[in-house]
Parts: structure tokens; sequence; C-alpha cells
């Protein structure tokens, strides 16, 4: 497994580690949102800082894009950082949701663990509403 879930009080890591098949990445993804932890994170951090090559495909992308919008419906107050440096992972990974166009959590990229915490923590709190129902009003 090129992978370890660490839960934390406000959200969690996914700390990926050598060569990431595009399978286990999204076996990571179902991981976390099937927790019931999930349904109070604040945050999803996925460390790719230690990762040598990934299987993101725009395939893989599209499907991660898919499960975050089913996960934003019934939980919207949470954000995900990617950890990563290759420029190539961090366009995939911003523009993929807004080419399928679907509503999803708010993405950023950071290049270290560090600056993705400190870059949570200058964030506000979010209270959104959740649209199982259908009744968020955008």
């Amino acid at each position: 497994m090129a992978y370890e879930v660490v839960w934390e009080p406000e959200g969690v890591v996914n700390q990926f580690s050598g060569v990431v098949p595009g399978w286990e990445f999204i076996e990571s993804v179902k991981n976390v949102q099937s927790d019931f932890r999930f349904d109070e994170a604040r945050y999803v951090i996925n460390d790719f800082s230690e990762v040598t090559k990934n299987g993101l495909t725009e395939d893989v992308l599209t499907e991660y894009a898919a499960l975050l919008f089913g996960a934003y419906a019934s939980h919207p107050n949470c954000r995900v950082v990617f950890v990563t440096t290759d420029k190539a992972l961090a366009a995939q990974v911003i523009n993929i949701p807004a080419v399928v166009g679907l509503a999803s959590y708010q993405t950023e990229i950071r290049p270290t663990l560090a600056e993705a915490r400190d870059w949570l923590d200058a964030q506000p709190q979010l209270f959104l509403m959740s649209n199982v129902m259908g009744f968020r009003v955008s």
C-alpha cells in the first residue's frame, strides 16, 4: 500500500509514497469518505511529497471529481489540499473538476505539508448547508 490515512482532530491526511497507482488513490478517497469521521472533517490533505510516480490519469481524476461531487452534496464544509511540487500533477488536480463541470470542494496546491496547514489555518470555518435533499440555494 502506497498510502497511509492519518486522522486528526479536524481532518485527515492521506500520506502517499513511492509509486501511487490510480486505483490506489481512488481507494484512499473512498476509505476517507466512508469513515464516519469524514462528516465532521474540515480538511483533507493529500500529501504527494514522497511520491516518485503517480497514475493519476484523466480518467482517474474524473472518477475522483465524481466522488468529491457526491461527498460535497452531503458534507460541503471541507477543503482539499494537495501537497506536491509536481507542476503537471498540480495542473491536473486543479483543472479536472472544472472540466467535468461538477460542484466540488475548494482545492488548493501547496509545496509542503507545513504550507498546506498554514493555508488551512488561515481559512474561515465553513458553515454551508448540506444539499442531500436539494434545498441548498447557490
